[in-house]
């Protein structure tokens, strides 16, 4: 009976987090409100925007600009690309601090220091360089120390095995501190060549590490199989889809919805973290851990409580160089639902997929896999 009765206690919890959630009454962040957090200008940010943004442009498509700026404004949708993100700091005359809270709400990481290109950008943010001048700078130097492109794959050569165990994105970042002119820019880019890379290289540890305990559970330290292609497949539609809709197109969602979906894994984006053809992102890391309960290494207690979850996740990204978990943005707000209670005949992967199928009621048409390709 007590069984019976904490599981309908669940239900209505589960249900009120979600009703909370679409009809406001969670207090959620918005990009608009972050905008004008940021800002210390005395100019409408609006107007600063849209003149900045068409400067850049080369003052083409002006009106094209102050549309796309009032859909910013009216939180209609995001900037489409990490690119577009640096642009609005370097409109907004944002330092490196500001410009990490504006990327992480919208690329789901911050400043990624070991890609000199970012990097690049960060020191021109700091230094209060336009954005017209840090690219023209990004291109040179970047032209000039790595000829032939920026590594997206794990550091190999004699240096390997010493930066095996290294978070280098803190270390490169540490040292990046100290560097207070355009030379000194130069000769670190020149003495750390070796360390930089497109992708981050702790996430893609920790991303492997956990998709292998759902691949195959019985050795999580194999490696994937032969069959990679179809493992991932069936672990991303049994673990991590959760009755997201794979249709790509947005319109038609409400805010929270577009929120949820945006990034959200499929079997084609595994495989390419994979193989390293794109980079692992926040949500894929917290999906895997939701769905491996935190992986296995402390499961040791029988429940570990909300808090315990929210410290582990927390650390797993602050390792990674990503946004700490924050209970004002809709998908984190589920996270931090899935993990809260104590229920140990409950898996939070399940309570979590639960409050998703909730959300998207009514869509049921689009959850087809055959859409994905």
């Amino acid at each position: 009976m007590k069984k019976k009765q904490r599981k309908e206690q669940k239900k209505r919890q589960e249900t009120a987090a979600v009703e909370d959630l679409l009809t406001g009454k969670a207090l959620l962040a918005s990009f608009s409100c972050l905008l004008r957090e940021v800002w210390q200008g005395e100019e409408p940010l609006a107007a600063r925007l849209t003149e900045r943004l068409t400067e850049y442009e080369g003052g083409k498509d002006r009106e094209k600009t102050a549309r796309k700026v009032r859909n910013w404004m009216h939180d209609r949708n995001l900037p489409k690309n990490r690119e577009e993100v640096f642009r609005i700091c370097f409109a907004l005359e944002l330092d490196e601090e500001r410009a990490e809270q504006v990327l992480g709400m919208t690329e789901e990481s911050g400043i990624h220091y070991r890609d000199p290109g970012e990097l690049i950008y960060a020191f021109c943010l700091r230094k209060r360089v336009g954005y017209v001048q840090a690219v023209r700078m990004k291109e040179q130097l970047c032209g000039e120390i790595f000829p032939g492109g920026i590594p997206c794959e794990e550091i190999s050569g004699p240096d390997a095995r010493s930066f095996q165990f290294l978070n280098l994105t803190g270390y490169v970042r540490q040292r990046f501190q100290r560097v207070t002119t355009e030379e000194e820019l130069r000769r670190f880019l020149e003495s750390s060549r070796e360390r930089f890379g497109r992708y981050h290289n702790t996430a893609y540890r920790k991303f492997r590490r956990m998709l292998d305990c759902l691949i195959r559970p019985e050795s999580s330290e194999g490696g994937l199989p032969e069959d990679q292609s179809y493992s991932i497949r069936k672990a991303v539609e049994e673990y991590l889809r959760m009755g997201i809709p794979y249709e790509r197109r947005l319109g038609g969602y409400t805010r929270v919805q577009r929120e949820i979906k945006q990034h959200w894994p499929s079997a084609k984006s595994i495989y390419e973290m994979c193989a390293r053809k794109t980079d692992v992102d926040r949500k894929t890391l917290l999906l895997l851990y939701l769905a491996t309960e935190g992986e296995n290494e402390l499961q040791t207690e029988e429940t570990r409580p909300v808090e315990e979850h929210h410290r582990r996740m927390d650390m797993m990204l602050s390792e990674c160089g990503m946004p700490l978990l924050n209970a004002h943005c809709p998908f984190d707000y589920l996270v931090l639902q899935a993990v809260s209670g104590e229920d140990e005949d409950d898996f939070i992967g399940l309570k979590m997929e639960r409050m998703i199928r909730k959300i998207f009621a009514g869509r049921e048409a689009e959850i087809c896999p055959a859409t994905e390709e």
